[in-house]
């Protein structure tokens, strides 16, 4: 049985070999390897380049996680080769177990990624569709050169689906080489690597699986800001404030800030302008995240875009802060918010992040156009006397009185006494038809001309109350 399948696995590499550099394209080819005849001579003469596993594990489990590995491809010769294809395959070696010819288990049952040499990304191997049996071509953009003595290494990793049956396969490596210093006829060789069993077990029942122990949550920082100002003009210049973060758990920690804008209406985020001073002197704009529990809130992230840069390294015991500004556009809109600041902690291994919310911080924004409130100058009005009733308080001016007519005594002007019993109005100098108020430049202006004119009314009705001819 195991002779069987090897042969299955050679047959399938030398149908590979059969059409020289261009077997690269040939899925068809492999669908029938017995079929196809092998170049003479490239059976028996083997390659300059050798094939090795490492890290191959004896089991994967249906359904578990990928199983990576390595095929090593190393140049025995003295001069450079070329390896313009490779491929990997799978072969059956146990009953039920179904990836050869004939078998239950199929292509779909497995899938192959690969990282070809000094490559940085994974990739999924190119499948061959057209035939059967699990087997993958490994593209690369340009034939593989290897000095001599030089080894190239391929990373593979290899997954089993839930539903594949369990049993033992043989997986195998392969390689075109092509060795430029010889005759077109003889260049071309096959490399194969050893053929080691691997065993597919099946899924394990969810009832079976150990119930993994619940992460323990990461320690976090205190935050908060500090001097948030009570309002906010909405166009007006940006206003300093100052974000805190301490660190009093007892280790090491880095955390990333953000601030959170918390109200019972949506802000836009195109009417915020958030800056903090980044670990380089510069002011940055804080960007904009995902929102904690509401979605009316806005969360503005204090990151650059710069991973490392933006995680903030607090040795236990320490303190950092970090200086910020706010302001609005024109159009933002008049309401009461509240500002808090949020840390979240980035876990070690065993951790659940962790997230530390600071006191909110209460503003309103106001608008930048439209009446100001003052306080009107602040005076004293006389009390108004008992025999005289209340003035208008419009500023009307009283008409000129008539004249006096003459005494008949001195044929002139009447004079006219104040009365004895008002002692406020003699105290003033009151009596004559002036009747003068001690009043200054600066009350004048304080009071406003109406208010002069009222209070010289009222004056002439208590002085002239108790006057007869």
């Amino acid at each position: 049985m195991r002779i069987r399948h090897r042969r299955f696995l050679t047959a399938t590499a030398a149908v590979t070999l059969a059409s020289g550099l261009a077997a690269v394209e040939g899925p068809a080819v492999l669908a029938a390897p017995q079929a196809v005849a092998v170049v003479p001579g490239t059976r028996t003469r083997p390659s300059p380049v050798t094939i090795t596993f490492g890290g191959l594990p004896g089991t994967v489990t249906a359904g578990g996680p990928a199983v990576e590995f390595t095929a090593t491809l190393r140049n025995t010769a003295d001069h450079r080769l070329d390896v313009p294809s490779s491929f990997f395959g799978l072969a059956d070696t146990g009953v039920g177990v179904g990836v050869g010819v004939g078998a239950d288990a199929g292509q779909g049952h497995f899938r192959l990624e690969y990282r070809s040499p000094g490559a940085a990304q994974w990739q999924d191997a190119r499948v061959n569709a057209a035939g059967t049996g699990a087997r993958w071509a490994l593209d690369q953009p340009a034939a593989l050169s290897l000095a001599a003595g030089a080894e190239a290494v391929y990373r593979l990793r290899l997954t089993v689906t839930a539903d594949a049956p369990a049993g033992r396969v043989t997986p195998g490596f392969d390689s075109v080489v092509s060795d430029p210093a010889l005759p077109p006829e003889q260049r071309t060789t096959g490399a194969e690597s050893g053929h080691p069993d691997l065993v597919v077990a099946p899924a394990a029942a969810p009832t079976t699986v150990p119930t993994a122990a619940p992460a323990t949550p990461a320690a976090t920082v205190e935050v908060g800001f500090e001097g948030v100002p009570t309002s906010f003009t909405v166009g007006g210049e940006a206003k300093p404030f100052t974000l805190v973060l301490t660190n009093r758990s007892g280790k090491d920690l880095r955390v990333v800030p953000a601030a959170v804008f918390q109200g019972a209406a949506e802000l836009p985020s195109s009417t915020v302008k958030f800056e903090f001073r980044a670990v380089d002197g510069q002011w940055r704009e804080a960007t904009l995240a995902d929102s904690p529990g509401h979605p009316a809130w806005l969360c503005l992230g204090l990151r650059t875009g710069d991973r490392d840069a933006d995680v903030i390294a607090l040795a236990k015991g320490g303190s950092r802060t970090v200086e910020v500004r706010l302001a609005f556009t024109r159009d933002a809109p008049i309401l009461f918010e509240s500002l808090v600041a949020v840390a979240d902690t980035l876990p070690e291994p065993g951790e659940s992040a962790a997230e530390a919310v600071g006191a909110a911080a209460d503003f309103i924004t106001v608008p930048a156009t439209g009446p100001t409130a003052r306080a009107a100058p602040a005076f004293q009005e006389p009390a108004p006397g008992p025999e005289a009733p209340e003035p208008s308080a419009a500023p009307v001016v009283p008409a000129a009185a008539p004249p006096m007519a003459p005494s008949p005594a001195t044929g002139g002007s009447r004079t006219v006494a104040a009365p004895a019993t008002d002692t406020r109005l003699a105290s003033t100098g009151g009596g004559t038809a002036a009747e003068p108020m001690a009043i200054t430049g600066a009350t004048a202006i304080a009071m406003g001309v109406g208010t002069l004119v009222v209070a010289r009314r009222r004056n002439r009705l208590r002085g002239g109350a108790g006057n007869r001819p």
